[in-house]
């Protein structure tokens, strides 16, 4: 922001607020004597004109915010500024031109920024009491030490003691004190009533009149008596509640009167059409079933829901089994295979029929013939290299290495090469 930004032209004494001439009114005290803990403000190093102006365009500021408070840390480092330093050149001292003013910076008086955010302060603390963290802030920047808080307090106490003054003396200050509750209720009941039971009576007589109707027309007859009454100068709350009340009820009836039956097979026949997995269609099915019980549908419809769920589960628990138990012996018979092909491959090397003198393809078809498997899935294996897991071929190994042993077969099967 740009200090020279934040200053308009506001010197006529009657354009101030109450809080405004409230506030000044300490400020011209300030201005004619020093105190023990306090120097006077001096015109030729802050002119009234200027700090009023100041204090005005800084607060209308504040009052239009939503969350003024973000923006007082902004406006203190423009309002410092205003404090004077010691043997600082003129011609660094862009504020001086941005106010137009007439005086030189011989002396330090940082505490006129302390008392342009104490009249920040009171003014909105009289005019803005809600907005206490935007308050907070700007105690916190203008009471900021020991010899700042000074300058501050005559500010503070005077809020207080306007505060004070307002709550003993409400009228004074054109404030309409709240009557007690109970008085309150002592001097309405009778008439609270009397309007209570009128409009009893005329709710009850027009619930005769349409009650021989559907419910969709009696619907529609309360929806335009409650507009009815909505557009009157002075619509009845009591009769308006009754009102609402009936057409809640009646939405209810209508809903349950067009709600189709729901079949528990259907919904699991329909996943089955679209080959849900079986622990996938119990999740669905839960989601169903918790819809309908937050809709207070009938007993016997969750129950079977909460059925077919616990079928459907189990079901998926022994498919899981199922799969677990085919995968263990699809790896085991290819951990045989690979054991097999390696036992195949180095009889023919003995034989010196090995790949250096045969296709690897008729190799391969040769290992399908005698294991019966596929010999594709043997040349891949092959040509990839077999490599061995000591978890599910260290058994066929040492079977096949026995077996050679047992035949003076100088083979011997490594379970730690890649062939």
């Amino acid at each position: 922001m740009n200090v020279k930004n934040i200053f308009k032209s506001k010197s006529d004494f009657r354009n101030f607020t109450m809080s405004e001439r409230a506030t000044f009114g300490i400020v011209i005290r300030l201005y004619q004597n020093e105190t023990e803990t306090t120097e006077r403000i001096k015109e030729d190093s802050l002119s009234q004109t200027t700090l009023f102006n100041c204090v005005s365009t800084i607060t209308e500021k504040l009052k239009n915010e939503e969350f003024p408070e973000a923006f007082i840390n902004e406006l203190w480092d423009d309002v410092k500024h205003i404090r004077g330093k010691k043997n600082t050149d003129i011609h660094n001292q862009p504020i001086r031109h941005a106010l137009n003013l007439d005086y030189e910076y011989n002396a330090n008086r940082w505490y006129e920024a302390t008392v342009i955010f104490a009249c920040v302060y009171m003014v909105m603390a009289i005019d803005c009491p809600d907005k206490k963290d935007c308050l907070s802030v700007i105690k916190e920047k203008g009471a900021y030490n020991d010899d700042a808080k000074p300058y501050f307090e005559p500010f503070e106490q005077a809020v207080l003691k306007l505060k004070e003054n307002q709550t003993n003396h409400p009228t004074a200050y054109g404030i309409e004190k709240e009557q007690p509750k109970e008085e309150q209720k002592k001097l309405s009941e009778e008439e609270w009533l009397a309007c209570e039971k009128h409009f009893s009576w005329k709710f009850d007589k027009l619930r005769t009149m349409l009650s021989s109707k559907s419910f969709e027309e009696q619907f529609l007859e309360y929806v335009e008596e409650l507009k009815r009454e909505e557009n009157l100068p002075n619509p009845s709350k009591a009769y308006l509640d009754l009102l609402k009340m009936q057409i809640q009820y009646l939405q209810r009836q209508i809903s349950q009167k067009n709600s189709p039956a729901i079949n528990v097979n259907d919904i699991v026949d329909a996943l089955k059409d679209h080959k849900f997995p079986n622990e996938r269609a119990a999740e669905v099915l839960e989601i169903i079933n918790y819809t309908l019980y937050s809709k207070q549908y009938p007993e016997d419809i969750c129950g079977n829901l909460e059925n077919k769920i616990k079928l459907l589960r189990q079901a998926a628990v022994q498919q899981s089994d199922m799969n677990d138990n085919q995968e263990a012996e699809d790896s085991m018979d290819k951990a045989t295979l690979k054991v097999k092909s390696v036992a195949i491959i180095e009889l023919l090397k003995l034989l010196d029929k090995g790949t250096a003198q045969n296709d690897l393809t008729d190799i391969c078809k040769f290992i399908g013939f005698v294991t019966g498997n596929s010999h594709k899935s043997i040349y891949n294996d092959v040509q990839n290299g077999i490599s061995f897991n000591p978890k599910h071929h260290t058994k066929d190994i040492e079977k096949a290495n026995e077996l050679f042993n047992a035949l003076n077969i100088s083979i011997s099967i490594d379970k730690q090469k890649q062939y």
